[in-house]
Parts: C-alpha cells; sequence; structure tokens
C-alpha cells in the first residue's frame, strides 16, 4: 500500500504532495494522516483538487500507528458524545419547565420545527401499516449465546432476542407469523398454530455496542441491536421514510439532489453545506421528546434500547438512539430537515433550497448563521473545517465540489491482503483517472501508480481477469475494451449478443447443512415469500442486502463465460 502510495505522491508532484511522500518516507504516518489542506487557501480547483487527492488517500486506510489508539479515540468520543446529550437533556426539561435558556429566535424555531414534525407524522401510527412493515435487516443482532449470525436462517431459528421493556410486543409479534412461531417453539404438529410466550424468548437489557473502522485515526461506534427490536425499529423506519418522501419530497433512496445542490452551491455560492460532529450519537432524549407527537414518541421509546453493554457493564444511554437502530437514520433526516425549514421559514428565503439527507444539511447560505445558533441549542456541534457558506468549496453525500469540479479523493480503505482488495484498489485509481480527466480519457498522471498495483496481482490473473468498465470493482481489472482482447478468455458474443464473455471472481454462496432444523428452514422459505422475495428459495443470498455480505457463507471463485454487456470505455491516458 504503501509502495503505491508513494506512487500516487510523486505522480502528483505538488508541494503538498511531495511533503507527503517525505512524510510516509520517514514514517511519520500519523502526522500524515492527520495532514489537511484548505479549500481558501486555493485559487485554482485543480491544484486544490491534486493536494486534496494527496493528503486524503490514506487517510481512511486501516494503518497501525504507533502511538494511535483509534479504538480508544472512538470510546472517548462515545462518552463525550453522552456527556453533551445529558447537557441537552438537562436544558430541554428547562426549557419545557418555562425556564427562557433560549433566545426568542431559537425558541421560535424549535417550536416551529414541532409543528413541522407533527405535520410530516401526524398524531398517531397506522399499527397495521407498522406490523406490514417489519423487517429483518442483513446485520447481526445482540443474542445471549451467539455472535455473528446474520442470515435469514439464523434469525428465524433462534430464540428471537427482545429487551425486557417490549417483550410482551416481541412475542406478540412471533405468534402474528405461525411458521415463524412453530419453529421457536419447535411444535411441527400440521395444522397447530402456537402461542409464543415471553419465556420463549431470549430477554436481554439492551444493544451491545461496537465499533468499526473510519479513518486511520478513530473508529465509528455503532450498537447490535437485539433481534425483535431491529425488526421493530426497521419498520418504524419504513414508515418514516414513506412520509419523509411524501410530505417533504425527500427520497432518502437517492443522493443526487443533495450533490446537485452542492455543486451549486460551490458555483454561486447561494447554498451552504452543514456537517456535525458524531451527529448520530448527539440526538438526545429530550430533544426527541420536544419534537416528536407523544403517540410516536412512545412508539419509539419502547422499542429502542434504552442501554448499551460495553467493556463489561451496561450503560444507560442519554441519546435516543445510536447507529444501529433501524430508525435512527430517518429519525435523524426528520429531525434536520424541521429544524432547518424552520429557520429558512422564518428568513423568508426559498424552501426548495433545503435539502437533508441523515446528518447532510444544505441550506441557503443565509440562513447558515441561524441554523447553526438553532442546531447547538439542540445539542449539536457543527464541524466548521467540513461546513461552507462561502468560498468555491462544498461537499454532501460522497460527492466534493471546488467551482463545480468534482474533487472527491480516492480513500484507500482496507488492507491489501487479497485479491480483489487489489482489484477494488486499481479500479479504484483507474476510475478517479478517468473523471480528472472526463471526457477526454484518463489522467496519465496516474498512470503510474495504477501500473503499480497491477504489478503487484499475480501475473496470471492480471492477464486474464479483464473486465469492462462498466463491471464490478472486485470482479477483475477494469479495463477498455481493445484492452481487454489481450486476454485469451475474452471472446466476443456471437448469435446477435453485443458484449463479450470472459472471466470473473465472483462471490459464490457456499452451499452449507443446515443444521437439523426443518421448521427453521421452512420458516425462511414462507418468510421471503411474504417479503415477495421468491427468487433464490434456498436462502443464500440475502436480499435486503444490495451487495453479498462477504464471510462464512460466501467465497470468491473464477467464474469463465461471465456475461459482459455493451461496449464502455474508459478511454485513453492522455
Amino acid at each position: 500500500m504503501f509502495r503505491v502510495a508513494v506512487d500516487l505522491f510523486e505522480s502528483l508532484n505538488t508541494p503538498v504532495s511531495l511533503s507527503c511522500e517525505i512524510l510516509l518516507r520517514y514514517g511519520e504516518v500519523e502526522q500524515l494522516v492527520r495532514k489537511t489542506v484548505n479549500p481558501e487557501d486555493y485559487s485554482s480547483p485543480l491544484s486544490f483538487r491534486d493536494d486534496y487527492q494527496a493528503v486524503g488517500f490514506l487517510k481512511k486506510a486501516p494503518l497501525e500507528i504507533v502511538g494511535v489508539d483509534p479504538l480508544q479515540a472512538a470510546k472517548e468520543k462515545f462518552f463525550a458524545s453522552e456527556v453533551s446529550c445529558k447537557t441537552t437533556n438537562a436544558r430541554f426539561r428547562a426549557f419545557c419547565a418555562g425556564v427562557k435558556n433560549a433566545s426568542p429566535q431559537v425558541e421560535a424555531a424549535i417550536v416551529a420545527a414541532a409543528l413541522e414534525v407533527q405535520r410530516v407524522l401526524g398524531l398517531s401510527v397506522n399499527s397495521s401499516e407498522w406490523l406490514s412493515a417489519c423487517r429483518f435487516g442483513p446485520g447481526a443482532f445482540n443474542h445471549t449465546d451467539a455472535r455473528g449470525l446474520t442470515s435469514l436462517y439464523d434469525k428465524l431459528q433462534v430464540a428471537p432476542s427482545v429487551s425486557h421493556d417490549m417483550a410482551e410486543i416481541g412475542a406478540l409479534l412471533v405468534t402474528s407469523q405461525p411458521h415463524w412461531a412453530r419453529s421457536v417453539t419447535d411444535n411441527d404438529t400440521e395444522g397447530f398454530w402456537p402461542i409464543v410466550k415471553e419465556s420463549d424468548l431470549d430477554l436481554v437489557p439492551g444493544n451491545r455496542i461496537a465499533f468499526v473502522p473510519k479513518t486511520a485515526v478513530t473508529h465509528r461506534t455503532i450498537a447490535i441491536e437485539p433481534l425483535m427490536n431491529i425488526y421493530t425499529q426497521l419498520g418504524l423506519g419504513r414508515i418514516l421514510r414513506r412520509k419523509l418522501w411524501l410530505k417533504c419530497g425527500l427520497d432518502l433512496d437517492d443522493q443526487r439532489p443533495n450533490q446537485e445542490l452542492a455543486m451549486r452551491g460551490s458555483i454561486d455560492g447561494s447554498l451552504a453545506t452543514i456537517d456535525l460532529s458524531s451527529a448520530s450519537d448527539t440526538v438526545a432524549r429530550e430533544l426527541v421528546r420536544f419534537l416528536l407527537p407523544h403517540e410516536w414518541f412512545e412508539r419509539m421509546d419502547l422499542i429502542r434500547s434504552k442501554v448499551g453493554f460495553l467493556d463489561g457493564e451496561w450503560l444507560r444511554y442519554e441519546k435516543f438512539s445510536s447507529m444501529g437502530n433501524g430508525y435512527t437514520f430517518e429519525l435523524e433526516t426528520l429531525i434536520f430537515w424541521s429544524l432547518a425549514i424552520s429557520c429558512v421559514r422564518r428568513l423568508g428565503l426559498d424552501v426548495s433550497d433545503v435539502r437533508v439527507y441523515g446528518d447532510d444539511i444544505i441550506v441557503p447560505s443565509a440562513a447558515y448563521d441561524y441554523l447553526v445558533e438553532v442546531l447547538s441549542f439542540c445539542g449539536f456541534t457543527t464541524n466548521s473545517s467540513k461546513s461552507f457558506k462561502s468560498g468555491p468549496f462544498r461537499e454532501s453525500c460522497g460527492k466534493d465540489f471546488y467551482d463545480g469540479l468534482e474533487v472527491r479523493p480516492f480513500f484507500q480503505k482496507e488492507s491489501l491482503n487479497e485479491v480483489q482488495t487489489l482489484f477494488r484498489l486499481a479500479n479504484g485509481i483507474r476510475r478517479l483517472a478517468s473523471r480528472r480527466s472526463w471526457p477526454l480519457g484518463c489522467d496519465k498522471r496516474l498512470r503510474g501508480p495504477w501500473i503499480s498495483v497491477v504489478k503487484t496481482l499475480p501475473r496470471s490473473i492480471a492477464l486474464n481477469c479483464l473486465v469492462p468498465a462498466h463491471a464490478g470493482d472486485s470482479d477483475g481489472i477494469c479495463v477498455n475494451w481493445d484492452e481487454s482482447q489481450a486476454s485469451p478468455f475474452v471472446i466476443s458474443n456471437d448469435r446477435g449478443w453485443e458484449g463479450v464473455s470472459g472471466l470473473r471472481l465472483q462471490a459464490t454462496p457456499v452451499r452449507v447443512r443446515h443444521p437439523n432444523n426443518f421448521l427453521g428452514v421452512i420458516a425462511e422459505m414462507l418468510y421471503r415469500l411474504k417479503d415477495g422475495r421468491t427468487h433464490d428459495p434456498l436462502g443464500l443470498v440475502d436480499s435486503s442486502s444490495s451487495a453479498p455480505r462477504l464471510g462464512r457463507d460466501y467465497e470468491y471463485k473464477l467464474r469463465s463465460m461471465a456475461f459482459y454487456g455493451p461496449w464502455t470505455d474508459f478511454g485513453r491516458w492522455c
């Protein structure tokens, strides 16, 4: 990885990139991954783009740096967020008790935000809609006897875990589906519909706090919920998502509107982008109680985990919900949208320029200061280094723009310990090169780093696993049409098909023998039918996820005669 980084720094050939190379050569990795550039110091989008790429390349890589403990940094941030939420909870309790601890402008905004939330949600929860919306997610769940259970079969054949305060609801939900109830009670009597009791469930106090890589210097905090909690949380999350689309025009399946507004703001300065530090971890309980209608708060409060397990002890949350909760993303979108729209309306600005996706917030630049003040009262900390109300730079939803030019760096986020990780690195560099010189071709300065990665691959793989530009980044080395012809395995299709066939390194299900729980298998198949997922009857792929979850259920295998569709090219190196 470091050799590729050195090649990249040398190829960019700017004072900043060469300083990054010097830091890397002398082992000053911590300085390198903490190094930043300020867009306000630049007058050219091209020079900023090069330096931005240099300082960003290794920023999210899983590096072991002497003196840096990403896990400890994440834990400190977690506890700091809890302290912040505790302060916010006290502030809102005092506010609701009549204490004048907010300016008239802030008070008017948060009251208006509560009315907006009520307009979007209504006063009551439709129980029938909620029941039909409940579903399993693709991830793991908190269970007293197991770790790493992710498959649908696992979730339907174990005693479902549930937090103590929603055990009664959990038992009722399992009972409502006879195939699931039979699996849980291990009763296969024909025509019998068993009643699931709380004693049939796995009662746990709450969720399990975990940490996943975020950057080279800190991890991200998540929480693994009990099975029945996440099942019901995802149901409410689905309802929230639908209401946000119907009442607010926010499509949470599409990030492009945010990205387009960010580009526009970078060109004319009319729009500001706001980034918050630890947004999900600082959604305080009393803020949610204030903003949401009573019945909505009660339902969400019932199914959330109120305590989390960390380092051998249970901790009571001051936050309302964490990342891992099935409705956190939709809830924080609703909260930030309501606060933003209230501020913009009070200033008489165009509300059509308000866009929120999770904690990615875009508002008219004239509303920036007002909204930041309101967010601060609500317990949120604006990340000033990543929030922009003036100048030519904006960022939102994974896109960064400088004066209309996309300047998002390519981040190397994984260790290079498998063939597919080398594929993803090579293809990431090639796509970056194409984007930088679009529509003319690929930036030739990045050809050296790309070749460095390709040469790291075994020769047999590098010469034969050549796939078109539109293929998946893990399939093989993405190249132009003419380049792919160097492989003897690439064959043009006959019978009028447009495209070619060739080799692909593909994630393939591992066929494993299920334990002797026939009822669990039947429950899994019926659940898929209930959700309309009638393909893949053996349950080899979790179709609730957009990509296969690699692990014990999948392995990579070469697949011959993989079909690739129409002609696609990156263009020549230029």
